[in-house]
């Protein structure tokens, strides 16, 4: 039987996702700013297999083998930046729904206790 919603949403810690999510965004942004300004690596990498007489050819497939993984790296980080960023803004709709729903109880509160006393009133004035 699956769980239901409120369940769910009831178990999140949303103070400690709150309080995380600025530090979150930063982290995506430095990382981004690093990837971006970033020369590909210049590391020897994993051989590739061939004709080991043929250096020329083994090095051109391992400079594309870094260019690729260059470019997965960007895209990555792009993708964890947008993400750090739409997890920034859920966690602020989230808090701005919150503190509305403590105003609608609030309210609700309110509400309640006028019309228990517009009952009282009309039932002690017959």
């Amino acid at each position: 039987m699956p769980l239901p919603w409120s369940t769910l949403v009831k178990a999140i810690p949303w103070s400690d996702v709150i309080a995380k999510a600025p530090d979150i965004a930063q982290g995506a942004r430095k990382l981004w700013q690093q990837v971006s300004t970033r020369d590909a690596p210049h590391s020897a990498g994993t051989p590739v297999p061939g004709d080991a007489s043929a250096p020329d050819a083994r090095l051109a497939a391992l400079a594309a083998q870094v260019a690729e993984m260059s470019t997965r790296q960007q895209e990555s980080a792009e993708l964890l930046s947008a993400l750090a960023t739409q997890n920034a803004e859920l966690v602020a709709a989230v808090a701005t729904l919150r503190q509305r729903n403590r105003l609608l109880a609030a309210a609700t509160g309110v509400a309640t206790a006028i019309a228990l006393a517009a009952l009282a009133l009309s039932i002690g004035s017959s």
